[in-house]
């Protein structure tokens, strides 16, 4: 059974400055303070924080944050249509290893993507799956933590989101995902932009977000008995 994102311990450290909704760095990370957690492959398999891009609208990487148990994962770029993670992968990365970690530390996992031309003004989704992937220890799970105190708008240019869908990509991408109203607040998260050779890309077909609508619709009303479900646990 899937568990959903419960929220850790408040800590006692300062976290961070808010960034802008639209620039060319994000940079929410800092020194612990609470954590999102329970993301794995037995608990919920994808992690993300959405963001919008700016004028700069090339994305050259971006960096999560984990600790806990042990996970090996695999990061996507998609476009986010305010409710779920839409068309095809814009990036995505080879299988990354975490090893772990003990009490309140965490470590930076980077990604290069290149140049990485996106439309400023839209917003996107860039996350952490553990779908399709073997993990180095069953019943392990790991933790993100946030930027500020939990549910803290600590970067208003998007959310963190989760998604307890399925296992595969297929089943994470093209439906509804579980907190899309920013509940949670923000992880700690960075992006780096620089000027894109276009206008940008990544924007899906008209008849693309007529079929995803449709299927919201259809999935609704199974999405609301189980966020009947879900639960923020604070300590």
């Amino acid at each position: 059974m899937k568990l959903a994102a419960l929220v850790g311990a408040m800590g006692v450290l300062g976290a961070t400055m808010a960034a802008p909704a639209a620039a060319s760095a994000i940079d929410t990370s800092g020194g612990y303070t609470s954590k999102i957690d329970y993301f794995g492959a037995r608990y919920t398999p994808a992690y993300g924080q959405t963001f919008t891009v700016g004028s700069d609208n090339a994305l050259n990487g971006f960096t999560f944050y984990l600790g806990g148990g042990a996970a090996k994962v695999r990061a996507y770029v998609y476009s986010w249509n305010g409710a779920g993670a839409l068309g095809t992968a814009l990036y995505a990365s080879d299988a990354r290893s975490f090893g772990g970690t003990t009490g309140d530390a965490f470590q930076a996992l980077h990604f290069d993507v290149g140049a990485l031309d996106l439309r400023a003004g839209q917003r996107y989704v860039a996350f952490l799956t553990t779908a399709g992937l073997t993990q180095p220890l069953a019943g392990e799970s790991s933790w993100m933590p946030t930027a500020g105190s939990f549910g803290s708008n600590a970067y208003t240019g998007g959310d963190f989101v989760y998604t307890n869908a399925g296992d595969s990509l297929d089943a994470i991408t093209g439906r509804p995902w579980d907190d899309i109203h920013g509940l949670y607040g923000d992880v700690q998260f960075q992006a780096e932009f620089s000027a894109g050779a276009t206008a940008g890309a990544g924007v899906p077909e008209p008849a693309a977000w007529a079929m995803l609508i449709g299927g919201f619709g259809l999935a609704g009303g199974a999405l609301r008995r189980r966020r009947a479900r879900t639960a923020a646990r604070f300590a």
